[in-house]
């Protein structure tokens, strides 16, 4: 199962889609400076420039991890739109 689900599933209240956002809002502040993402993808990535197509790629990449994990529950969707 999900270890970020399974430790804080009774603190969640609200369908998600983007845990990713909300890693990136509330835990990982350096990444809201864009020279520092473009650092990291640099750095480890090696990845100069970052275009929309890099990211598309990763979040692509990413689909596939998360798709091919067995374990995971289903993503529950909103009851009402935003």
């Amino acid at each position: 199962m999900n270890t970020f689900y399974e430790h804080h599933h009774d603190s969640i209240r609200f369908g998600y889609r983007c845990v990713d956002r909300i890693l990136l809002n509330g835990l990982i502040q350096p990444f809201q400076q864009p020279e520092r993402v473009v650092g990291f993808f640099n750095t480890y990535r090696e990845q100069y420039p970052v275009s929309k197509a890099v990211l598309r790629d990763i979040a692509t990449q990413y689909e596939h991890w998360v798709k091919a994990q067995p374990d995971l529950p289903p993503p529950r969707r909103p009851g009402r739109a935003r």
